[in-house]
């Protein structure tokens, strides 16, 4: 006779995102299985984001030695060891393992299943001689690299936004396919290894994001060395004995070609969805995404007792998948309806200089009527000009009623800026309200108290507080 097993909550797939969910809801008092599938869940969202997080901190510290003149300090020319740095980023994307040990989680109450799933009904699940009956199923089974189809490319060893991280020599000369965040983060942080880099969008630079804040990276990158051929696009992969011939296609036409030692693939992730249980359950994909599963702003699938969060639901930000994650649990367990608005929560590019951004974020020609664009320069933040970082700026998208519709920031604690964007607009804290922020004025975020009492001299006064006024003004 086969164990049957009746959770709360099911979660397959064992990576930091079903880990972190299946932790969450026993915290909250679930029955929980988890379900281990015995592989690396792809795109493991904390594991590669610190492994990354790493290398682009290797990177950082080459850059500042060798610019460490701008600040008196003599200049010196950096030697990278690429292994220990590939072994530091994998010390650090190692440090999260041990939360995930079998005895941790039967510790924590957690049923740990290790194995494949096979659906037997819509609402219950075999592995090996045990049988889940569920009253809920979250899929939490990562998402892989985009790989295009490029004539050649599967001729070449190339790498992805993965596999980069366990390099342990110098590339002479990368190009990066791609204009993702992940693809300018890794484009930049090789250029400061000593790399020669060259950029090829292959698409939007940074699709949905600011254009004029966009504008200002690109000049950036381009001024550390980075080659960012916006108008061009890979039409061709020639191996070679030694090295590799990219072939480009310029938007008006014309021919280029390009002689590289290394090629990286950063065109963003898809879903791994190609386990024979879920078509065995016939999920719906999306209409417009067919790469992607079809779901709900409540993050269910088209099986009203499968949810996804994550790289499984086409979000590979951590601090989505959190929100999803919350969202997901708040519904199966106490019922309430809140909605995933991707939107609202912050995206950043780990550049340097950082660029974040929340909310909505519009060209000028399509803002609606009464919404307003408020901007504020780092150039007179004290901060940001004593580090020698006073570049960059702030702006706020204000509506008719004063309410901040969304914002974005480039330059130093750009993203610590985004966050206070997105709890001010969760808080529905009105614009103006930012002005009386008690900021140290060295602190880059006092940008926002710039941007309040610009949106406080936009307010017009009140009837009420003008009377007043007047009327104290005949007090002696």
């Amino acid at each position: 006779m086969a164990d049957i097993i009746k959770p709360d909550l099911c979660v397959i797939g064992a990576g930091a995102c079903g880990l972190s969910l299946a932790m969450a809801a026993r915290d909250r008092g679930a029955s929980v299985v988890l379900i281990d599938r015995g592989l690396e869940e792809a795109g493991d969202p904390v594991a590669g984001r610190l492994a990354r997080a790493s290398l682009l901190a290797s990177a950082a510290r080459a850059h500042a030695v060798r610019n460490a003149h701008s600040v008196g300090i003599d200049r010196a020319e950096p030697k990278p060891n690429f292994r220990i740095i590939s072994e530091l980023a994998a010390a650090q994307a190692a440090a999260v393992s041990p939360r995930a040990s079998p005895e941790r989680l039967a510790a924590l109450g957690i049923t740990h299943i290790e194995g494949e799933p096979i659906f037997s009904a819509r609402n219950a699940l075999s592995i090996g001689e045990v049988r889940v009956q569920a009253r809920h199923y979250v899929l939490a089974t990562g998402a892989r690299a985009v790989v295009p189809d490029i004539v050649g490319l599967d001729q070449i060893p190339y790498f992805t936004p993965d596999s980069i991280l366990t390099n342990i020599r110098k590339l002479t000369h990368l190009v990066v396919i791609g204009g993702d965040a992940t693809a300018l983060e890794l484009a930049q942080a090789y250029r400061r290894l000593g790399s020669a880099v060259t950029l090829v969008p292959h698409g939007p630079l940074l699709a949905g994001f600011d254009r004029e804040l966009v504008n200002i990276l690109v000049g950036a990158l381009r001024d550390e060395g980075v080659a960012i051929l916006e108008d061009a696009d890979v039409a061709t992969i020639l191996p070679r004995n030694q090295g590799t011939g990219i072939a480009l296609r310029h938007a008006d036409g014309s021919a280029e070609n390009l002689d590289v030692s290394h090629v990286l693939v950063a065109l963003g992730r898809q879903p791994d969805l190609d386990a024979p249980w879920l078509t065995q359950l016939n999920l719906r994909r999306d209409s417009v995404r067919p790469e992607r599963l079809r779901l709900n702003e409540y993050g269910q699938t088209t099986n009203a007792r499968i949810s996804a969060i994550g790289g499984a639901a086409g979000e590979d930000r951590p601090q989505a998948a959190a929100r999803q994650a919350d969202i997901v649990l708040d519904r199966i367990l106490l019922g309430r309806a809140d909605r995933f608005d991707a939107a609202s929560v912050p995206s950043v590019v780990a550049t340097e200089p950082t660029f974040a951004q929340v909310g909505q974020l519009e060209p000028s020609r399509h803002l609606r009527a009464g919404q307003t664009i408020l901007r504020s320069g780092l150039a007179e933040n004290d901060g940001a000009r004593a580090r020698g970082e006073a570049s960059g700026m702030a702006k706020l998208i204000v509506g008719r009623q004063g309410e901040i519709r969304g914002g974005t920031a480039i330059g130093p604690a750009a993203g610590e800026v985004a966050a206070m964007v997105a709890l001010a607009m969760a808080s529905k804290t009105p614009a103006a309200d930012l002005a009386g922020l008690a900021l140290p004025p060295a602190s880059p975020a006092a940008v926002l108290a710039d941007l309040g009492r610009q949106a406080r001299a936009l307010r017009p006064l009140s009837l009420w507080t003008k009377r007043r006024m007047d009327l104290r003004r005949l007090l002696p």
